[in-house]
Formats: C-alpha cells, structure tokens, sequence
C-alpha cells in the first residue's frame, strides 16, 4: 500500500500559514476563502523508493485590503466613511477675534485669526489634555532645571520652501517680547522676559538661544516643571516675510508663508478669508479637512439645524426654547456634549498708590467684596450653567480647593460687617465714596446681567455708585491692562495648559493687573519652582488663598456650556477622553488647533432633524 511522507518543514510551513490566516480573520477584516493550486513532493514507498510530483488543491484565507476614503492634499487618505473632499470643510464665524493682526506672536487679542491653521506651534495639548510635541520631537530639561532643550523636527519648512531651525524660534520670541506684545506676560518664566518686555534690556539678552540649527534651548528664571506647556501658544514666525512684505505680510493671501497645514488664499476683511491645504506642510499636524472657510454666519439653533452653522454652544445666555428644544429632540441630545469650566470671571480692583484712592485700602476692597451674595447671584443669572468661584482655579482642575476658600472672609456674604468696614475706611453709608466705573470686557448677556446684580448689590447694601463700562476687547485690554487706567474691571481668563500655573501665573506683580504685591510674587514663585510636585501643590494651594485674601480680586463665577455639533462628525479627536469629556476643533481645549483627527461622513444620522 502506498504511503504519503511530506516533509516535516513543508509541513510546518502550510499549517503555520493556515494558523496565521485563522488569527487575522478572527481580529481583523472577514477573510474571503479561496481555492490556490500547490506543487509538492511526494514519496512513495513500496519495494522501491521513489519520488513523483502532485498538484494538489487548497483552501486558504485571502484577506482584502480595507476600504479607503479619498486621500486629501496632504497625501492623508480619509477613512472609508468620509464624505467626498469638497465636503471636508469647516466654518468659523468672523471676528470671535478680529483686530489688526495676522500671526498670533503679534498679538493675542487683537489678531485677526482664531486658530493655528497657518502657523506651527511648539507644543500643543492632546484630548487628555496632555502636552506633545508638534514643532519639536522631544525635549529635556538640565540637571538644575534651569533650561530645557528642545529637539526640532529637521523636516518642517515654510510654506515657501525655506526650512524652520532653531533661529527661526529665537527671533520670533525676541520680536515679540522686544515688541509690546500683548501677551507678553505669559512668557515672564523665562530669563531675562520682564526686562525685555520692559525695555530694560535688549532682546538679545531674552533667555533663548539656538545651540544648533535643530536644538531650541530656553532659559529660565528659576525651575519651571510646566515649560513644555508654554509651547501651545507659541507659534513661529518667518522673519523674512517682516523683511520682505513688512508688518502685514500675515493679511495678504500674495504674501503669506505658512508654517502650519493651512495657508491663506483670501482675505477680505469682514467679508470672509479662507484657508486652504499647505502642500509643503511636513508636520506631524495631518488634518482630514481641506478647507477652513470664515465668514458672516448666522447665529442661534435654528441655523444650526439648518445647517448654516456646523456648532453651537447651549449655555447661560442661551433662550430658554432653545434649550427646551435640545432637551426634547433626540437627535440634539446627541448632539451634545458638555464641557468641562475652563475659566473664571472676576472683579480686579486697580490699587496702585494714588492712582484710584480708596481702592488701594484693603478695607474698603473687602467691603465690596462681602457685599455681594455670590452664590445667589451666580445661580439665578446663570440657571445651572456655571459654578461658583472661589478662587481663581476651576472646579475640577488639577488642585482645585474651592471648599477651602469658601471659607475665607471676602467669600463671606455678610452686608452688615462690609458696612462697618466701609464707614472704618471714612465712608458710613457710602458718603464720600468717589463714583467709579466698572470696565467690562466683551460682556454677553449673562455677564452683563451679573455685573448689573452687583452694581445693585453695592448701591443698596454699601450706598455706593459705580458706573457700569462695557468695552469691546481691544478697548478693554488696553486701558485696564496695558495703560492701567481702569479703577473697577470684571474679566475673564482661561487655562492654556492643565497645571496650577496656567491661572496663577497672571497674578505676579509686573504682570497683566494694576496691582503690585512682591511679597506674594516671591512666596508663588518658590512654591512654583518646586520640582517635587507634592511639595508644590500644597504650597500653590497656600498662595491661593493669599491671593483671595489679598482682596485685589474678587473671583466670580466659572461658566460652562453644552456643545453641539453634527452626529456625522468622527474622527480621532472628537472621541470621549479619558474623562468622558469631547471636545470641537483637533484637541484640547486651551490651543487653538487647526481641525486635526475629524472629518465629515454620512449625515443620514440627522434625518428627520429639520
């Protein structure tokens, strides 16, 4: 009888790949059976040995290759689901910003574009609201923590052509800190920022050196363990477009030089600008989206369900139909995802000796302080959409201790003692009291509702007069904060980065406010160069409490809302965090990302919608 011998190596090699196929159609796309045709070696033994050859048929797994998308300009190839590419865009209303400026290292609050679409940060925050590098591929800090080094990815270049190094990054803070920028104070942890900024010293002189074409070290006044997180805002600028096209290089579509994915191709200012894929981007940024369209939008939920708006924010200020609306309608409601308070409202008091008397006694701020019923206030404007304030730090972020500060006397209501304090000042029922105003920065309805609550709080509790100014941002940035000359502010301010220092940073003397206290900026600065960060929590949870006890600030409300936006958004970037929070844009929130990780698909799930 005929015996069948394969050998054991042959052998091995047949199972083994029928083993393999098993396992990649068990975890991956369902594999498609079909027949193949193999030679092999047979022995047969009888009397004789002999070896013959057989063509033999077997099954075997073919697994396809998955369905893809379209692949963008970037060379991105969008998921199978997605839309065509003239569907991949997105709206931004004008003037959330608006201003005079083009490139964010010229101005925060005064520039005339929201997000980074054409303009590479260093860093950048993550969904968890973590920081990676972008511009850089990695950094380190020295052994005494007094610089970091920061490793550039040698494959960027602007947008014509001309490759980003270190030097770029070294004249971009210079020119900025050497310049009056606006957000200048941001940077105050780095050696020599202040004098700069001042004009003490030259920019020369700011700590910031290229080691190398490709090696980025900053210097710092002390430790600094948050220094990478510094990076989401600071966003580098082609010095020979300034040498070339001069101040506005950054408003015109024939001059522009992009450094990030997008690149300017119109600008018509307050009719509409558009951005378009940079085919030189080398980054690590790769947006499914080709276009990013700003323009005169229509507001409220009917144009979003139209369609006209592709996001909307249900909040304080929102009618109330229109959140009836949300509530009842299935699809709204999954359309919405809450997001987490990021900021905080409060009141500054200008204290500089002489400038406006008698807000530089502490007496006579506290009274004004527990005059207002904050909680009460805070519930009835705001209806669930905010939480109350008692420092500057949110609830929920990285050591928050609002239940310790509640506790504090300013956060204290309590109208008999604020009219003791009052009259000890020299002002028994406010007589003599000088009518100052309030300066509001770009106040919604919500807020300037609030603001009205207090001016009433003080004239029936205190029998005071205080004038309520509402300014638009460039007005208020400039007479509050850069010249000074506001007695009364209300304001709000919102992280950058999840640590402590994001909020607290603002408050060092020399900084934003017109009020000066070395006493608590050398105390915070200590605590915040602690590298053990156990140690620096608690010390950064005692200059809190310092700070609401220094009754130069009155910390308010921290509001939050609800976003919507479509059911046929996806992508990487809108998926829940590790929190359970989603956010709008590429990223975390406290950066202006350029729409990285989300694309359009199929909107059958808003059916029935309109």
């Amino acid at each position: 009888m005929a015996r069948k011998k394969v050998a054991r190596r042959r052998f091995l090699q047949l199972t083994g790949m029928a083993a393999a196929g098993a396992v990649i159609g068990g975890c991956a796309q369902a594999a498609t059976p079909q027949v193949v045709k193999e030679t092999v070696e047979v022995v047969v033994t009888k009397e004789v040995e002999k070896v013959v050859t057989k063509e033999v048929e077997k099954v075997v797994e073919v697994t396809p290759a998955p369905p893809t998308g379209p692949t963008n300009a970037l060379g991105v190839t969008l998921p199978a689901d997605a839309l065509p590419l003239e569907k991949q865009y997105v709206l931004e209303p004008i003037g959330e910003v608006g201003g005079g400026y083009g490139h964010i290292m010229e101005s925060l609050y005064n520039r005339a574009f929201e997000h980074f679409g054409g303009t590479e940060p260093l860093t950048s925050l993550d969904i968890n609201l973590q920081v990676y590098p972008v511009a850089c591929e990695s950094w380190q800090v020295s052994e005494d923590g007094l610089y970091w080094d920061f490793k550039l990815r040698k494959e960027l270049v602007f947008s014509d052509g001309k490759p980003i190094t270190a030097h770029d990054w070294v004249f971009t803070l210079r020119r900025a800190m050497s310049s009056g920028y606006d957000f200048g104070w941001f940077y105050f942890d780095i050696k020599n920022a202040v004098k700069v900024y001042n004009g003490e010293l030259p920019p020369e002189e700011l700590g910031i050196e290229a080691v190398d074409d490709y090696t980025l070290r900053i210097y710092t006044e002390k430790p600094t363990p948050y220094l990478p997180a510094l990076g989401v805002w600071f966003a580098v600028a082609p010095k020979h477009a300034y040498e070339q096209y001069g101040e506005n290089w950054a408003l015109d579509p024939q001059k522009y030089i992009s450094s990030g994915p997008f690149i300017l191709t119109k600008f018509e200012r307050g009719v509409g600008h558009k951005w378009e894929l940079n085919p030189n981007y080398k980054g690590i940024r790769r947006p499914y989206i080709v276009e990013i369209r700003e323009e005169n939008l229509p507001k409220g939920l009917p144009a979003y369900i139209a369609g006209d708006i592709q996001r909307i924010s249900i909040d304080a200020n929102s009618p109330a139909g229109e959140r009836a609306l949300v509530n009842a309608n299935p699809i709204l409601r999954t359309e919405s995802h809450p997001q987490p308070p990021t900021n905080t409202d409060y009141i500054g008091f200008n204290t500089l000796p002489g400038k406006f008397p008698p807000l530089d006694n502490p007496d006579v701020r506290l009274a004004l302080c527990k005059a207002i019923d904050k909680e009460t206030l805070v519930s009835e404007i705001f209806q669930g959409f905010a939480e109350p304030a008692w420092g500057i730090l949110p609830k929920g972020f990285p050591n928050y201790i609002g239940e310790q500060l509640k506790e504090l006397d300013p956060n204290v209501y309590d109208p008999e003692a604020a009219r003791q304090l009052l009259a000890k000042a020299g002002y028994p029922d406010g007589k003599g009291f000088p009518v100052f105003e309030m300066w509001i920065r770009q106040p919604d309805a919500s807020r300037m509702a609030l603001c009205e609550a207090i001016q009433a709080r003080w004239k029936e509790n205190l029998g005071i007069t205080v004038e309520l100014r509402p300014s638009d941002f460039q007005s208020f940035t400039d007479t509050a904060f850069k010249q000074k000359n506001a007695p009364i502010y209300f304001v709000n301010y919102s992280l950058d980065y999840y640590d402590p220092a994001t909020f607290l940073n603002i408050f060092r003397t020399g900084g934003r406010h017109p009020h000066e206290d070395p006493e608590w900026t050398a105390f915070y600065d200590e605590a915040n160069a602690i590298m053990d960060p156990e140690k620096r929590f608690a010390l950064l949870q005692e200059a809190e409490k310092r700070l609401v006890l220094s009754v130069a600030y009155y910390f308010v409300e921290s509001p939050f809302g609800i976003m919507l936006w479509p059911c046929n958004l996806k992508g990487e970037t809108v998926q829940p965090n590790k929190d359970g929070y989603q956010f709008y844009g590429g990223g975390g929130v406290g950066c202006m990302h350029a729409y990285e990780g989300m694309y359009w698909a199929d909107p059958a799930c808003r059916a029935g919608l309109r």
